[in-house]
């Protein structure tokens, strides 16, 4: 699991899944502020606007600490802040965010709408617990796939969970279990969750452009170029900024298409 920090330096889904229960917020509210702020992180890899879109949203729950959707959204920021932090110890990050997210899913969990979401988070609050002590894995690992099962029995249709599932997949050594064809399936099987929503909906998710980039990435792993191509160019109609893809990813994947030709 050393390599999931590297792999996870662009990936930061801070918008909620549209299977998630959500509330109509009115235009130039401090909702419509944070998820705004939670996507310009997400395509820029952004500490400052990810603190920002964190606070606001801590502000929103403070202030109606029955708003479990507000908690999820705090929660899912931390996360990823817990993903900077494990990367860049000099932050402090994971240090300040790590019980804070444990404490925050665990309500969630006790929520009967938003049990599969507390869940699903919590597995990935873990998976970067193990990304920052590998040896962590030992006693968490089967916790994480313990807290995915039940999160798909509560909402089969949450496509977090197959993400996630993937990205265990994928930055998991083989001789442990990990598996690039595996990943890729799990990544599809989210891509496919999302499409069954509307386009629009879909296209809001981060968490889709997130499953598209990582099939991308399995689909270079296992040397299928012009699969790959398709999925970071998929990204790019949708969010025409997002950085790892239009920086990295893309132009990197582009080079080998030119000297295989």
């Amino acid at each position: 699991m050393k390599n999931i920090i590297q792999s996870l330096v662009l990936v930061l889904a801070v918008t909620a899944s549209a299977a998630m229960p959500a509330k109509t917020q009115p235009a130039g509210d401090p909702w419509m502020e944070g998820k705004l702020l939670a996507r310009q992180a997400y395509n820029h890899y952004d500490k400052n606007l990810l603190l920002k879109a964190h606070d606001i949203f801590q502000r929103i729950y403070k202030a109606d600490t029955f708003n479990n959707e507000a908690l999820y959204y705090v929660t899912l920021v931390e996360y990823k802040l817990l993903e900077m932090g494990a990367r860049q110890d000099t932050e402090k990050l994971f240090d300040r965010y790590y019980d804070s997210a444990c404490e925050h899913t665990k309500i969630l969990i006790g929520d009967k709408i938003f049990a599969a979401e507390g869940k699903t988070l919590l597995a990935a609050v873990y998976m970067m617990k193990i990304a920052g002590s590998p040896m962590s894995a030992v006693t968490l690992s089967s916790k994480i796939h313990s807290l995915l099962d039940d999160a798909e029995k509560i909402k089969p249709e949450f496509p977090r969970i197959s993400l996630v599932r993937g990205l265990m997949k994928y930055n998991t050594p083989r001789i442990f279990g990990g598996s690039y064809e595996d990943a890729l399936k799990n990544f599809n099987k989210s891509i496919s969750l999302y499409e069954k929503q509307n386009e629009d909906s879909a296209s809001r998710d981060s968490g889709y452009l997130e499953a598209l980039t990582w099939a991308g990435r399995s689909q270079e792993q296992l040397e299928n170029f012009e699969a790959a191509l398709f999925f970071y160019k998929k990204v790019l109609s949708i969010e025409p900024d997002f950085g790892w893809v239009k920086y990295s990813l893309l132009p990197r994947l582009e080079e080998k298409l030119a000297k295989k030709n």
